[in-house]
């Protein structure tokens, strides 16, 4: 018997569809396959048929039970196996309610990462406008549907594009800072400083944030190869002030992470310098890890030793110096 805490109970706000999760890249079988539930083109195009969403959740969570794996989903490492003994201690899989959301409505941003998922449709000049999310999770909110009675420490995460360009990004701050939200993720470039986020990273009884900042250098000139934007300096001062304002509690609430893109930033050199300059200058506690998606797909997960070696040396260096770490994504899934 198969669960998984995402597909019973997460919800992907895309451009135009809502998903169960944005997690489909997991699976090495069925990557090109976005686990679909419904088209959504926002409050004023679009009204949500939550019974619908619910029903489709459940009968794959029921097909799980009995062993079918949907193709999306084979292969995920956020897949759990338990036996009929346990099967109690899951049965609010099949509560209706929603507990994670992925905002990931717009692929509007101020750089141009190589390695993003959002990539192609940038080139394309794809519709990025915010089609009026708040008024969606303010009707979550009111019908109970993110039920933060049920489950109060839901999470919201802001997971694709950049977030600090839509127009809405401080008011859904504030929606959620209202309802005492505990948990809010947020990826981004850096390039965009906030105030209010560096004023949540401060201590907040109500909500809690964690901020994740892709670097992946230590050097312009390397940040520029991967970003494809000369904005490194603005990034070296948003991380600046969002470490100095990160409450002494809670010092993982700021992670900034170095993604090794093979024959770019793949040297002993180059994570030297990013360790010293985010560690030494920038006063960062919480390091992270990942491997560039798509050439990991391209090569179907075979990971060079090379890489693995440095993966671990910067592990390394972090334990030696008490610095927080973790792997991410691809580099977590080799185990290392």
């Amino acid at each position: 018997m198969y669960r998984c805490k995402y597909l019973a109970h997460g919800l992907y706000i895309g451009l135009n569809e809502f998903r169960h999760c944005c997690l489909y890249f997991h699976s090495p079988e069925a990557r090109e396959e976005q686990n679909f539930i419904i088209n959504y083109y926002g409050p004023k195009k679009s009204k949500v048929d939550w019974e619908e969403v619910f029903s489709k959740k459940k009968k794959l969570l029921q097909d799980m039970r009995d062993g079918i794996i949907p193709a999306f989903c084979k292969g995920c490492r956020y897949i759990e196996e338990f036996d009929e003994d346990s099967e109690n201690q899951y049965s609010s899989d099949f509560d209706n309610y929603i507990d994670i959301v992925w905002i990931g409505h717009s692929n509007h941003c101020n750089a141009r990462c190589m390695y993003c998922n959002a990539f192609v449709a940038l080139s394309t000049k794809i519709d990025t406008k915010d089609y009026g999310v708040i008024k969606l999770l303010e009707e979550m909110l009111k019908k109970k549907i993110y039920n933060l009675e049920k489950a109060p420490d839901s999470i919201i995460s802001f997971a694709h594009g950049e977030p600090l360009l839509l127009n809405s990004f401080d008011g859904i701050l504030k929606l959620f800072e209202k309802y005492g939200n505990r948990n809010i993720a947020l990826y981004t470039n850096g390039i965009k400083y906030s105030r209010m986020v560096e004023k949540f990273l401060k201590h907040n009884e109500k909500v809690s944030i964690r901020v994740i900042i892709s670097l992946d250098s230590g050097s312009r000139e390397v940040f520029k190869k991967i970003k494809m934007v000369d904005k490194f300096n603005n990034v070296v001062k948003t991380i600046k002030k969002y470490s100095k304002a990160v409450h002494e509690d809670n010092p993982c609430a700021l992670g900034i992470k170095y993604i090794i893109v093979p024959k770019i930033n793949d040297t002993k050199e180059e994570i030297d310098k990013f360790y010293d300059l985010c560690v030494n200058k920038l006063g960062v506690k919480y390091l992270m890890a990942d491997i560039e998606e798509h050439w990991f797909i391209r090569h179907n997960g075979d990971v060079p030793d090379y890489i693995k070696e440095l993966l671990v040396y910067l592990r390394d260096r972090c334990k030696k110096d008490n610095i927080n770490f973790d792997f991410f994504d691809r580099a977590y899934v080799l185990g290392l």
